[in-house]
């Protein structure tokens, strides 16, 4: 297909880039490019969902109106496309939806180990772990290593000792907790570069040679004689003789992973730099405002020289240790993850990359897959990872690199909008793409705001394009040529050029005062009243909930919510009594539950009795093994119900959809629940006339009519400080590794060779991502831009300090009318803009007015029944722990299975056990046991005119709860129903009466449902239950 350019755009925020992509999967569909062949990806459901509805949404507007077509046409570039053209598009993208490639990155790379899950070595299928369950997927492979019954001694002898080198240096007392802390922050790196040559290789980092080596001295000696020749007259004065003691007494007791300029710092840092001069012999320095220059002896200069040098290479060699022992400490862990977890099926996100990257055959593959697509558009470039564009990387240059110039590829994003290269996001990789195909890629840039009106965009260019400030060393040098080098000053679109806006920087003297601040702000904003879509933005979760509390306590009428998720489990009094009862049960000496609940209105519903109330625990503890955690937190929740308010209702509801997801997994370890239950997060619904606080983060890619940013301080740190306890990863041009080493402090990386350009590297790359930062928090307003940080230190290197040089004028007026002292250092616009404003510019978002959140809510989040809260098949606590007890789900599965093929009893059914009794004999001896009851074989003998259901699945909603689940077996006459259940669960003579009456919820469920779907009336509906075991059948 000629025509149809390769396109690279890097737009702006607010430019319209769902737009251009919208745009451009139009122009394809209107070219004769069947939808199945094209592929959009981006990196949430929501953008994803958002570019599909923005398609269907242009082609029926234009199908329907001539003068919209001929609009979009001139958009698309295509003029004479014409309202049935676009019909067509339409008719053809509706029908095509089932084969549509509009997703996520994610999902793409999903779909591809779906297509080819054996070749991957995953046995045909596998399920992606929540978080959740990847951190406990990790622990019980942590505890496995540790195992005494699965480890030999040796091997874990090999590991304790591969965790000291790993922490060496470091004082850390928690393995687990340290092994944690490597996982969460080295794992996925270990699975980028799993080639243990690149971590910590001296060959690789000094490829000329290493010239710190640590050599076997005794240093302490070394100290100790080069203070005898400090004690004889080097001529020193009274203060630089007392900072070389100080100095002598710091090296004496120093040791690997303690700051080496801890103390004497200014003459340390002098030393260490003209270590050269102190070799030779020849140091002479100035110290302090003397002018004499102070020239130590030679024996005194060369003897420091060798301590410092000893002391370098001492720390040199300590990080190179820690730096193997991560990663062998890693590789021993993923060696036993892959064939634990990974192996098994389960799978992270961060898998799917890697393993795409892991065939050798991997061209084998991507040779299969080439003919699948022939457009491919990209959103949201600049957060790409180089193993998500390695795993396509061959795919797009098929496309690139097409002779025929009859496929193409697209990509938008904006390096300006890059928060994510903390977890392998690559900006730099617009530039590398663009080079490698030189000619072959139209690049364009778009600038125009559709978003911001010109008083917001006054400060934002002022900002950002204040070049001498960014780039000064203030911050940091390379990042802020780097920054300067892709900005553009923006500009508005037309039809916003004449609204009124506002944007202010303002300081504070006390970090205190900035809350005080902003609630001032609302109160002349009134963003409720006014139908303001008003945000907060912050740089951290716990300062989300900070502004939150302060809020509700100090502007009581303002609905407020928190875009930081909520632990709906943990953070109420109903979920905390509830975990104190089953904490209790699983650990009867836990005596703080026992307080706690007696504390509760549980505590008249658990016998007075110590000895009883033991009792009552461990029935407990087995109704939650029988039973499941959703359903004995139903029981429960039933007798609060007098003591409940709105509020605890609607977190019962949020309480009960957790432990459904919960008994899903098929666990009853408490202690599990206990864990899982406040890691589950849920985010507050939000709205038009809600105040919304949230990260900065989270508000990417989100747009708000104000924007308040009163959170970007940061105590004695500068914008270019790189991330704390991580290792670098030296990278090349081609943006692939070249080493990693946990790298020493700033002032010893300046005095060796090549670390020096690697610290360089992650500081620059530490505020380039920073200034994205505060870009994204800038750039999301359309109206309203309101800035509070403190009055910045001469010597800070943070925020305040670049809006400060970049804004302010003079030392700024007081802002009147603020009873906290404030200074405006900065403002276009002024709050008469709310004159002009219309309450219905977001009119069409709102549909009712937002209540506040108070303890009696009015919607709640529907509760979700299944199966599982009203029993289903159960199997005893005890059971689990039979040494065939795991197999118990199997086998019950395998039960369901042979019943579910077998309609009616005839000449097939004899076939159809043979089939399964070389997989599952015991389940068809169980069976065909079942069928020699008369009464059980009269429920499959043959009845004209009936309809059966098998393995029938259902979902509807019943007195506002979801109720969800599967029939066994239905029999469906003209007038009646009969429903019939099979439970494999253990039972006898004795407990078969108990487990009825355990799973008579689930029928009177069922049997409603069956009332609903059928039409019938519920008498006429009878239920039976079939025990298989001792084959019996009992009505319910």
């Amino acid at each position: 297909m000629k025509g149809i350019q390769n396109h690279m755009i890097r737009a702006s925020a607010g430019t319209g880039k769902t737009y251009q992509l919208t745009n451009r999967f139009i122009r394809l569909l209107l070219c004769g490019l069947p939808p199945d062949r094209i592929i959009a990806l981006t990196f949430t459901r929501k953008a994803a969902g958002e570019f599909f509805e923005g398609i269907l949404t242009k082609l029926a507007t234009a199908a329907s109106d001539p003068e919209q077509a001929k609009k979009l046409a001139k958009e698309i570039d295509l003029q004479t496309a014409k309202p049935e053209q676009f019909r067509d598009a339409l008719r053809q993208l509706v029908e095509a939806m089932g084969q549509l490639s509009l997703g996520t990155i994610d999902g793409f790379f999903h779909r591809i180990i779906a297509m080819f899950s054996l070749e991957f070595g995953l046995g045909g299928e596998f399920a992606m772990m929540s978080e959740f369950e990847k951190q406990q997927a990790r622990l019980r492979v942590l505890e496995n290593l540790l195992d005494e019954n699965e480890a030999r001694a040796e091997d874990r002898e090999s590991l304790i000792e591969i965790y000291r080198l790993s922490t060496a240096g470091k004082d850390n007392r928690s393995f687990i907790g340290s092994f944690e802390k490597h996982l969460e922050d080295c794992h996925e790196l270990l699975m980028r570069v799993p080639d243990g040559s690149f971590w910590g290789d001296p060959a690789r980092i000094w490829p000329g040679g290493h010239l710190w080596k640590s050599q076997p001295t005794n240093r302490p000696a070394m100290v100790a004689e080069w203070r005898e020749l400090l004690d004889a007259d080097q001529g020193f004065g009274a203060g630089l003789q007392k900072s070389f003691n100080t100095m002598a007494d710091h090296l004496a007791d120093w040791a690997p992973g303690k700051d080496l300029f801890g103390k004497a710092k200014t003459l340390m840092l002098r030393a260490v730099k003209e270590i050269d001069a102190l070799e030779r012999g020849d140091w002479a320095f100035k110290y302090g405002n003397a002018k004499a220059l102070n020239q130590p002896s030679p024996e005194f200069s060369r003897m420091l020289g060798a301590i410092l040098r000893q002391c370098v290479a001492e720390e040199l060699d300590a990080r190179l240790k820690r730096t193997r022992g991560v990663f062998e400490l890693l590789a021993v862990f993923e060696q036993r993850y892959n064939a634990q977890v990974r192996r098994s099926g389960r799978l992270t996100f961060a898998d799917l990359p890697v393993l795409l990257n892991s065939r050798e055959d991997k061209l084998d593959i991507e040779y299969r897959l080439d003919g699948a697509f022939d457009h491919w558009l990209l959103d949201e470039f600049q957060d790409t990872s180089g193993v998500q564009w390695s795993a396509m990387a061959n795919l797009i240059d098929e496309v690139l690199q097409d002779p025929d110039d009859a496929r193409s590829f697209f990509c938008v994003g904006d390096q300006k909008q890059s928060l994510y290269q903390w977890r392998g996001g690559d900006p730099r990789l617009f530039d590398r793409v663009e080079g490698k195909y030189t000619g072959g890629i139209l690049s364009t840039s778009l600038n125009k705001s559709w978003r911001s009106v010109p008083d917001v965009l006054k400060l934002i260019n002022d900002v950002f394009g204040a070049a001498e400030v960014i780039a000064a060393e203030t911050f940091n040098e390379t990042a802020g040529q780097r920054w300067n080098a892709g900005w553009e000053k923006h500009t508005c679109a037309e039809p916003l050029t004449e609204l009124k806006g506002h944007s202010m920087y303002l300081t504070v003297d006390d970090e205190g005062d900035r809350w005080e601040v902003m609630r001032y702000l609302l109160e002349q904003l009134q963003p409720i009243k006014n139908r303001i879509n008003c945000a907060i933005l912050v740089q951290k979760n716990e300062t989300v909930r900070e502004v939150v509390n302060f809020l509700r306590g100090a502007m009581p009428g303002m609905p407020v919510v928190g875009e930081s998720a909520s632990n709906p489990g943990a953070d109420n009094p109903l979920g905390a009594v509830l975990l104190s009862l089953f904490r209790a049960a699983a650990h009867p000496s836990d005596r703080f539950s026992l307080g706690h609940l007696g504390l509760t209105p549980l505590a008249k519903l658990l016998p007075v009795d110590r000895n009883d109330q033991q009792k009552a625990l461990r029935k407990l503890q087995r109704e939650l093994h029988q039973d499941g955690f959703e359903f004995t937190a139903r029981v429960w929740i039933g007798k609060l119900d007098g003591e409940l308010n709105g509020f605890a209702r609607w977190r019962a509801a949020q309480f009960l959809e957790l432990a459904r997801q919960f008994d899903e997994n098929g666990s009853r370890d408490i202690d599990a629940f206990l864990r899982f239950m406040p890691a589950q997060e849920f985010s507050d619904a939000s709205g038009a006339n809600v105040l919304q606080v949230m990260t900065i983060h989270k508000a990417k890619g989100l747009t708000f009519d104000v924007t308040l940013v009163p959170d970007l301080e940061a105590k004695s740190k500068r914008l270019d400080t790189a991330r704390k306890d991580t290792l670098h990863t030296q990278i090349n041009s081609d943006g692939d590794p070249e080493w990693i080493l946990d790298l020493p402090s700033r002032e010893i990386c300046e005095v060796v060779e090549q670390l020096g350009e690697a610290g360089n590297q992650g500081r620059a790359e530490a505020c380039y991502e920073n200034l994205c930062k505060l870009y994204v928090a800038l750039t999301r307003p359309r109206r309203g831009l309101y800035i509070i940080t403190t009055r910045p230190s001469d010597n800070s290197g943070y925020f305040p300090r670049l809006l400060t040089d970049a804004l302010a004028k003079d030392d700024g007026r007081d802002l009147e009318g603020s009873s906290t002292p404030a200074k405006v250092m900065f403002e276009s616009g002024s709050f008469k803009w709310l004159d002009t404003w219309d309450k219905k510019e977001t009119a069409e978002e709102v549909e009712t007015e937002f209540e506040p959140i108070t303890a009696e809510r009015c919607h709640r989040r529907l509760a979700r029944r299944r199966p599982s809260a009203h029993g289903g098949t159960v199997f005893g606590g005890a059971t689990l722990f039979e040494p065939n007890g795991t197999d118990a789900a199997v086998f019950g599965q395998a039960v369901h299975a042979i019943f579910e093929e077998i309609e009616w009893r005839n000449d097939s059914t004899a076939a159809i056990l043979q089939t399964h009794a070389v997989a599952n004999p015991a389940a068809v001896i169980e069976v065909e046991r079942c069928f020699e009851n008369g009464e059980v074989a009269a429920m499959f003998e043959p009845i004209d005119g009936a309809e059966v259901w098998l393995e029938r699945a259902f979902e509807l909603v019943i007195d506002g709860e979801f109720c969800s689940g599967v029939f066994d077996r239905v029999v469906l006459h003209d007038d009646t129903a009969q429903i019939i259940d099979f439970k494999t669960d253990r039972v006898d003579a004795d407990t078969i009466a108990n487990a009825v009456k355990r799973h008579q919820p689930q029928l009177q469920l069922y049997r409603r449902v069956l009332a609903r779907l059928t039409g019938l009336a519920e008498k006429a509906i009878t239920c039976q239950l079939v025990f298989t075991r001792p084959a019996r059948v009992m009505k319910a």
